[in-house]
This record gives C-alpha cells, sequence and structure tokens, in this order.
C-alpha cells in the first residue's frame, strides 16, 4: 500500500497522512515511525505491506434519502348533535269549580223553659234546687215521664243538703218514694217508664233506711232488692242502677246481731250479702259511668275486705274527678282525711 505523501506541520513534529481508505483519517506520527503507526490503526486487517493485497473497500451506503411527506391535519371533529327540542308540556287540567257553600248550620238553640230536655239539662248540670222547683209548680208532674223524673229530683235534692239538715233530707226521701210507688201503680210492667219507677222506688227505699227503725227497715231490705234486680234487668247499662244494688249488699253484709234475729222473728230469714258483692257491683257502676260517689264507696268495701292499696288507688280516682255541689265536696273531703 503506498502511502501519500505526508503534510508536516510546522510547529509540531508531527506528520499528517490522509489515508484513502473511503475516509478520511489523520494520524499524527512522530519519529519516522509511520508503519508502526499504520499497523496499529488497521489492526485486525493485517500487516499493511505491500505483499499483502490491498484491503478491499468497504461500500458505505448512501445516507437514506428523505422523502418529505405532506403531513394532513386532521379533519376537523363533526359537530356535536343539536339538542333535543324540550318536551311539550301539556297544560294542567283545569280545576274543578268548588262546591257551592252550603249554609252554616243553625246554632243549637235553647230547649223551649219547661220541655223534657230542659227539665234534664238541669239535672245534668246539678242544679237541684232549680229542677225540684220547676217540677213542683207543674200540674201535668203526675204524669209518668215527669212522675219519676220528680222522684229523682227529690232524691237528688236531699242527697245534696248537708248531713245537719236531717229533717229536710228525710221529708224529702219520704215524698219523693210516695211519687215513685203512684207513678210505678199507674205504669204498664215491662215499659221503659216502668223500669225508671222500680229503680227510683228502690233507690228511694234504700236511701230512707238511714231514718227509719230497725223492724221497719228489715222489712224494706227485701223490697230494695227486689225493685233494684227489676230495674238492673230491664236497664243493664245504667250506672246508677248497680250502684244502688251496691250500696244494698254493703248495708246488708254490716247487718248487725239485732238486726239480723228481727229478720228471722219476722221474715223467717234475714238478708244476706258480702262486701265483696258490694264491691263487685261499685266496679260495675264505675264502669259504666265513673263517678265520685261510686269510687269512693269502692274504696269503702276495700277497706272492709283489708285491701289497703285497691282503696287507696280508689279514694285517688274519686279525688281527681271534677265534681259540683255540696254532695261532691262532702266526698272530697271524705276521702282526702281517709289518706
Amino acid at each position: 500500500m503506498r502511502l501519500p505523501a505526508a503534510t508536516t506541520s510546522t510547529s509540531l513534529s508531527y506528520q499528517y497522512y490522509p489515508l484513502t481508505t473511503g475516509r478520511h483519517c489523520p494520524i499524527l506520527l512522530k519519529n519516522g515511525r509511520k508503519r508502526a503507526a499504520i499497523r496499529k490503526f488497521f489492526r485486525g486487517s493485517g500487516p499493511v505491506t505491500s505483499n499483502h493485497a490491498a484491503p478491499t473497500a468497504i461500500a458505505v451506503p448512501p445516507p437514506p434519502t428523505v422523502v418529505a411527506v405532506p403531513i394532513s391535519s386532521p379533519p376537523p371533529p363533526p359537530p356535536p348533535p343539536p339538542p333535543p327540542p324540550p318536551p311539550t308540556l301539556s297544560p294542567p287540567p283545569p280545576l274543578p269549580p268548588p262546591p257551592p257553600l252550603s249554609p252554616p248550620p243553625p246554632p243549637p238553640t235553647a230547649p223551649a223553659p219547661g220541655s223534657v230536655e230542659a227539665l234534664d239539662e238541669l239535672h245534668t248540670s246539678k242544679s237541684y234546687e232549680t229542677l225540684y222547683e220547676h217540677l213542683a209548680a207543674r200540674d201535668d208532674a203526675a204524669e209518668l215521664h215527669l212522675a219519676w223524673r220528680f222522684a229523682r229530683a227529690h232524691h237528688d235534692l236531699a242527697d245534696s243538703l248537708p248531713e245537719a239538715d236531717k229533717g229536710r233530707k228525710e221529708a224529702l226521701l219520704r215524698a219523693g218514694l210516695a211519687v215513685a210507688e203512684a207513678a210505678l201503680a199507674r205504669a204498664e210492667e215491662g215499659d221503659a217508664e216502668s223500669a225508671l219507677c222500680h229503680k227510683w222506688v228502690g233507690i228511694l227505699l234504700g236511701a230512707l233506711g238511714t231514718y227509719l227503725p230497725t223492724k221497719e227497715k228489715v222489712a224494706n231490705s227485701f223490697r230494695i232488692r227486689d225493685a233494684l234486680q227489676t230495674a238492673a234487668e230491664m236497664r243493664p247499662a245504667d250506672g246508677s242502677v248497680q250502684l244502688a244494688l251496691g250500696e244494698w249488699c254493703f248495708k246488708v253484709a254490716g247487718i248487725g246481731w239485732v238486726e239480723a234475729n228481727a229478720a228471722k222473728l219476722l221474715f223467717g230469714q234475714a238478708p244476706e250479702s258480702t262486701y265483696a258483692e258490694a264491691l263487685d257491683y261499685y266496679e260495675r257502676a264505675w264502669e259504666r259511668k265513673p263517678s265520685k260517689k261510686a269510687a269512693y264507696k269502692a274504696s269503702l268495701a276495700c277497706d272492709k275486705l283489708s285491701r289497703g292499696a285497691d282503696s287507696a288507688a280508689w279514694r285517688t280516682r274519686a279525688l281527681e274527678l271534677p265534681g259540683a255541689g255540696a254532695a261532691d265536696a262532702e266526698i272530697d273531703r271524705l276521702a282526702a282525711a281517709a289518706r
């Protein structure tokens, strides 16, 4: 291999030898060691001598031709679909026309003075004195539907008087019993009015017993029982009948030795009852119509049966109910004192 002529650098002691190997490779040579430098450069290809064939030129492929490909811009996105049209709202159905205004109900009319409704209203409001005076002044008080109301007015007025007024109480009870017995004698047996007459005969007889001697009291005890039992069968929902039967049982259960023996001598047997029976009737009266009297009487029956807790509960019920009149005030006093 023939080397080209060396190019000498004026500033250095090196020589540059351009090589024709398909590339330009500058080699620095020093001290004339040319061949060693060339061998070192072409190491691996054998010594570079004149006895060897020239190395095969390495074909270097030309650089690839770069073809400019025009880049097309992406197509624009499709336009969004148009929004759906708003739903068509149908108009609401027309409201129905308001109903015609009905005229307001007429105000309740007060019962006519002296009518049965007015008399019963006086009884409900516990205006016993006024009710008694109205009935006593009537010419038709002997009619059956008014007669038992007149007998009831005698009893209610007597019951509302204080205990100190015993004379008037007894007179009212005797007069009321006479009215009730006369009405019962005129009533047809089994009629609704006759049931009320039986009721007030029994109640007035029982209330009058406080003022009667032992013999008469014992004789009346059987009449009281029969009259009240008849009224209870005909008026099972009447609480006052149950209360009156309870009072009869309570009195008979506490009958003394003298009265019991007098009944045996006069009638062959004495009336019999117990405090438990009395309590049962008082409870029935309370269930049908709660009242201070029913609750207080039930507490007395519980005391006789040594049921202190139940007695206290009944007294509490009596005190919790609203009251009206002297009779209710007396019950409140007795119930509070027994606590």
